[in-house]
């Protein structure tokens, strides 16, 4: 604990008492098939994006858009897909940005991200199935590990499906996110067929820990868990193991590791330091970099780390599109 930053602690406490998973496991029958049989890599169909809202800001334009997800899993209310653009004329490349956990909206994001759209980056923000506009109850935090696990397969399928999508009109294409948002921007970059760069923030090969063992395990609802499997510990034995079946050193790096930065706090209370740098290692010639703050401060006060993040891992991907298309001309 001494080295976890104190305000990590705070924010636990805070969002302590709105529990994750108080109603349990949930459909325990779509959970297996989650977990054993649904592929994040598998064949997606094409999305079309119908774009409603425009507005412009400060040389920069942003649209509202909406296209039907790719599982159909999702229940009715959480299938329509939210997805906000900021794009600026002249950009070449498109940066896909994933949601944290309870993340609603686009408001975090934008303030962190936004002026990527001023150094070459059209932005693309999707809201997270069961949150903000494809709420299905009351809160942000999910009432059973089947909804979650739901959520984070619909999340990855999302983001590859956007990325194919955006691959028409894009010479060079990033995903990225903080937190939780950061690890499926991970496991997106590892499922896409075609190479893409990542900036995985604040994230590491599992996120087992973080649920198991970190600041928001004390949000974790082990009593409900319990109920139908026994005691606490074996409760979150089997939490541990259900998550582990996302860790990423069970997949193949993506196909561009070496245009892969991770960003790790240095103090963070959520994301055990092993757990960045086993990402590490198993993403060869990944760069790791480590900030001086924990996961609160790390979001809030070190933007422009992140965002040079993003920058550096398309300057390698365009780098190495450059070496194979000497003659290729600008989008």
């Amino acid at each position: 604990m001494s080295r976890i930053h104190p305000l990590d602690v705070i924010a636990a406490l805070l969002s302590s008492w709105q529990k994750l998973f108080s109603r349990g496991w949930g459909d325990e029958q779509l959970l297996r098939h989650l977990v054993q049989d649904a592929a994040f890599a598998g064949p997606l169909p094409s999305i079309c994006i119908d774009w409603s809202v425009a507005g412009r800001q400060d040389g920069t334009i942003w649209r509202d858009g909406t296209f039907c997800s790719p599982l159909d899993l999702l229940p009715a209310q959480a299938r329509t897909v939210h997805v906000r653009a900021w794009s600026k004329r002249g950009n070449a490349a498109a940066c896909v940005i994933l949601a944290a956990s309870r993340d609603e909206g686009y408001k975090t994001r934008e303030r962190v991200f936004c002026s990527l759209v001023h150094r070459g980056f059209d932005l693309y923000l999707i809201e997270n199935p069961f949150y903000g506009r494809r709420r299905t109850s009351s809160t942000a935090s999910l009432s059973t590990f089947s909804d979650h696990v739901l959520m984070n397969v619909g999340s990855v399928q999302e983001a590859r499906a956007l990325l194919e999508y955006l691959r028409g009109f894009y010479e060079q294409l990033t995903v990225t996110g903080y937190s939780m948002g950061g690890h499926m921007a991970a496991l997106t970059a590892v499922s896409c067929r075609f190479p893409v760069a990542c900036a995985a923030l604040a994230t590491g090969a599992s996120a087992a820990p973080i649920y198991t063992k970190g600041l928001l395990s004390w949000s974790v609802n082990l009593e409900a868990l319990a109920a139908g499997h026994g005691k606490r510990l074996a409760a979150k034995e089997r939490l541990r193991l259900l998550i582990e079946a996302a860790d990423l050193t069970r997949h193949p790096p993506p196909i561009r590791s070496d245009a892969a930065f991770i960003v790790g706090c240095a103090s963070d209370g959520y994301v055990l330091a092993n757990e960045v740098e086993r990402l590490h290692e198993h993403w060869t010639g990944s760069t790791l970099r480590w900030l001086p703050a924990g996961h609160v401060t790390g979001l809030f006060f070190f933007g422009s780390a992140l965002r040079d993040a993003v920058a550096d891992a398309n300057t390698k991907l365009s780098a190495h599109v450059n070496a194979d298309c000497p003659g290729q001309s600008g989008h």
